[in-house]
């Protein structure tokens, strides 16, 4: 009796993770993940665009962000975000003001993850195809575990031809959505190293806040 009541709870066990998790979407995010960390850097340029249409909210904007291994420099509305491996510098040029912090591992949301988000935190399932541009585009939904999440879901295009990420799409509970496109994906350029430096010299009249 106690053999047959164990392997009810281990077959209710391995229904319930094939429940959270579609093995086609873990396996396509598993070679994702793999051509990314071949890298050794990544340029990219995005479309960056937020609605609601209950708020009659309505904005757009361009970005660019520069990964090469721990460190980044993104731009973006106006800020310079640069992370030179020990401390995050957000360079807020409207304001002229500079937020310095300890870039932590457990930040919600920062550029270096803007392809590898996806990884913790998500249920993946398999969603529709679409073509896109001439591209085969596979989207995987995400649904938050975390029940107090802002967001409803997340569907992340997967370009089949190279494995990459072509776009994201963030559905939020409050009505928003925020999408963002990848227009430009370089990998392996020879990108300067002072790309990943903050030089305090430039900033002579900025305000310097110091967080931590």
């Amino acid at each position: 009796m106690k053999k047959f009541i164990l392997l009810i709870i281990l077959s209710t066990s391995i229904i319930s993770t094939h429940a959270q998790n579609d093995p086609r979407a873990v396996k396509l995010l598993n070679q994702v993940t793999a051509k990314l960390k071949s890298y050794k850097n990544i340029q990219a340029e995005f479309k960056y665009a937020l609605t609601n249409k209950k708020a009659g909210v309505k904005s757009e904007t361009k970005g660019k962000v520069f990964i090469q291994g721990n460190k980044f420099h993104a731009n973006y509305m106006g800020i310079d975000d640069i992370y030179d491996g020990k401390k995050r510098y957000q360079i807020i040029h409207e304001n002229e003001e500079i937020n310095i912090s300890v870039h932590k591992d457990d930040d919600a949301f920062t550029p270096d993850k803007i392809f590898t988000f996806y990884e913790k935190g998500y249920r993946k399932l398999w969603d529709i195809k679409q073509k896109i541009k001439g591209r085969n585009i596979q989207y995987i939904k995400l649904i938050p575990k975390d029940s107090k999440s802002p967001e409803s879901y997340i569907l992340l295009g997967i370009d089949m031809q190279n494995k990459n990420i072509y776009n994201v799409i963030v559905k939020e509970k409050d009505g928003s959505i925020i999408t963002f496109e990848f227009t430009k994906f370089l990998t392996n350029q020879i990108l300067p190293q002072k790309l990943f430096e903050f030089n305090k010299s430039k900033y002579k009249d900025y305000y310097i806040n110091e967080l931590d």
